[in-house]
């Protein structure tokens, strides 16, 4: 009940010819945590983790589900595929694994799910079967023991069944599951290298807490990109990320992952040019993750989906990177973290937050925007007006994207609603997975009854996060988060009428042009510049003041170095 498929490895058999793959061994796969008991435990009433429908769905978290294919004990080849040599000086692959689906009936309802007593007792509390899931698996009712259900009654089995799923009592005691044969599967995946600075499950390095990196980052990015729907092209993808990593290895990160996605648009250029040799290996790790965004809405909509790749490279990252990292984050180029007060580090301030037993940091986001007086007028585009007479605005050549949008709508410390698009800082242990803006499963939700006993504090059906686990920062005084999401041209049109001081105005029609507050200060008389545009955006004054200078000279350095490279 704790597995899905059966994991097929094959090995290049290079004695025969032409070389043939032959059987080396098969696992049951396992999962990081038991996916149904976390299900279970989340306080969202009798959500499940599967429905008829499909689409109807509300179970964000499960968008990315991971299971692992234990390597058979035969031979050398665990060995062998732990240090890579399962692939040649060439890039071939030798050994390879087939993913083969124990197929089972669905399972519908909290109350199909799957215990035994040390996870969640003797008596289970299920909540009230709202949607009447139970009786929706009438359908895949079998004879049980000679006996036919042909009504939903008392006498259904999943009306039986008070304490979760009971194979026997559902399916009886002569159930047959499809033949291996025939049950499919996804053949012949290749086993690749490990990552080159990979921890292993038995590596002193988890036990004792001896990580090679503090502070790491995942970076999902592509040398080309479109916004939702393809709506805008954005072209400065790789300026912003040279000026991203360059500003977080300044604030302390140790290391930064790049997910290269530029292959799902183009197989003529990489990331690789934009990061090497400007960065070093001990800085920067690039990983080719050429997948597609998917569709996951229906046919012919204006937003074809979410960004799955990102979403699938993002737990990719936790899953190899997180065992070599004490906290890690992913974020998205545009988002800059600040380290305020008396923290000069980003590595200060996720200290002085283990020391306060906090597992998890979380940032509040509001979108800023460009300043007016780093701008210029801009008619490249049907909306914007003509050469003559431009209508929108583009940012100026040779500014750094955190100068620009340092204008936030949002004065510090930002209002509640903000934790809606959060993103969050983790320790890797606590977490194990995260989905974009929230930790989805950590190790409070997966504890069970019998681990609550053994450390003897209370365990409830529900598990909901402390602040004390999950802690807002501080803005003032510990860090803070710069959205600088790109304003295309486009966006800006009829902006002198809809920045003028009074401009009332209608859904969609808001200013995105920024005039910052006269010292921050939005209290006082002065409401608007002399031009008449009303000011409407905070800066960051530590930013202007001192960080700034630090990521000029540090970008300046670098360049230098980078030249130097070229002529030697």
């Amino acid at each position: 009940m704790f597995t899905r498929f059966i994991c097929r490895f094959k090995a290049m058999d290079y004695s025969k010819s032409p070389p043939e793959l032959i059987t080396v061994g098969e696992t049951l796969s396992t999962y990081p945590y038991n996916y149904e008991f976390v299900n279970y435990r989340k306080e969202v009433g009798d959500l499940s983790m599967l429905t008829p429908k499909g689409k109807d769905n509300a179970m964000f978290w499960q968008a990315q589900q991971r299971f692992d294919c234990p390597v058979p004990d035969n031979g050398d080849l665990r060995s062998m595929i732990a240090s890579g040599e399962g692939v040649l000086s060439d890039g071939t692959p030798s050994v390879y694994v087939d993913f083969v689906p124990i197929r089972t009936a669905p399972r519908y309802g909290k109350q199909m799910s799957y215990f035994t007593p040390d996870m969640a007792g003797e008596t289970i509390g299920f909540p009230q079967d709202t949607f009447g899931w139970g009786d929706l698996m009438k359908s895949n009712v079998v004879p049980a023991n000679g006996k036919v259900v042909n009504d939903v009654s008392d006498d259904h089995p999943p009306r039986l069944m008070k304490n979760g799923f009971d194979a026997r009592l559902f399916w009886g005691d002569s159930h047959v599951i499809p033949r291996i044969e025939a049950s499919g599967r996804w053949e012949n995946l290749p086993v690749c290298k490990p990552p080159a600075n990979y921890v292993g499950k038995d590596d002193k390095a988890l036990v004792e807490g001896d990580k090679p990196h503090k502070l790491a980052a995942c970076l999902w990015a592509s040398a080309s990109f479109k916004t939702r729907g393809d709506a805008q092209a954005v072209s400065d993808t790789t300026s912003r990320l040279i000026e991203w990593i360059e500003f977080h290895l300044l604030v302390g990160f140790d290391h930064i992952y790049v997910y290269d996605n530029t292959g799902a648009h183009t197989d003529k250029v990489s990331l690789e040019s934009t990061l090497f040799p400007r960065f070093l290996d001990s800085e920067v790790t690039r990983i080719d993750w050429p997948c597609r965004v998917c569709n996951n809405n229906i046919p012919a909509h204006e937003n074809t989906g979410e960004r799955s790749s990102q979403y699938a490279a993002e737990n990719s990252c936790r899953a190899r990177f997180g065992p070599t990292t004490e906290w890690m984050a992913s974020f998205d180029t545009d988002e800059y973290l600040i380290p305020m007060g008396r923290f000069n580090s980003m590595r200060e301030v996720v200290d002085d937050a283990a020391n306060s037993g906090t597992q998890i940091l979380t940032f509040k986001s509001t979108r800023a925007i460009p300043q007016r007086t780093y701008m210029e007028p801009f008619h490249k585009h049907k909306d914007c007006g003509t050469e003559s007479d431009p209508g929108c605005l583009s940012v100026q050549p040779g500014h750094l994207f955190a100068e620009v949008y340092n204008c936030d709508f949002e004065a510090s410390p930002k209002p509640g609603w903000a934790e809606r698009a959060k993103k969050q800082l983790y320790r890797s242990e606590y977490v194990l997975a995260h989905y974009v803006h929230y930790a989805t499963v950590t190790q409070g939700l997966v504890e069970t009854i019998d681990e609550a006993k053994e450390a003897n504090h209370r365990w409830d059906m529900h598990f909901r996060e402390s602040r004390e686990n999950d802690h807002v920062t501080d803005e003032i005084n510990q860090a803070v988060m710069l959205h600088t999401k790109t304003t295309v041209p486009e966006y800006t049109t009829e902006w002198k009428e809809r920045c003028a001081f009074g401009f009332k105005p209608a859904h969609g029609k808001n200013c995105r042009i920024g005039f910052p507050w006269p010292s921050n200060d939005d209290k006082g008389n002065e409401k608007a510049t002399p031009e008449g545009y009303g000011y409407n955006c905070f800066t960051n004054e530590k930013l202007s003041a001192f960080w700034l200078p630090k990521l000029r000279d540090a970008m300046e350095q670098r360049n230098t170095r980078v030249e130097s490279l070229k002529t030697s």
